[in-house]
């Protein structure tokens, strides 16, 4: 598993919001989570920052799903 810290750091000084404060993530690792595009419940599996902002890594239906925010 890559070093999800540092990859975070990475992301964020090259990121469009310099100067500006990380938003709060709005699901933990390992949360389960309902997936409205996939109608299905899941865990979250990882995180990455993106210039749209958070993406979610979930798992759900024996598969990966990104989603974006919400």
């Amino acid at each position: 598993m890559t070093n999800l810290v540092q990859n975070l750091e990475q992301c964020w000084y090259t990121s469009p919001p310099w100067g500006q404060q990380i938003p709060p993530m709005l699901v933990s690792l390992l949360e389960r989570v309902y997936v409205k595009s996939a109608k299905a419940f899941g865990y979250c599996t990882g995180v990455e920052w993106s210039e749209h902002g958070w993406k979610y890594e979930i798992f759900a239906c024996n598969t990966n799903i990104t989603v974006l925010g919400s």
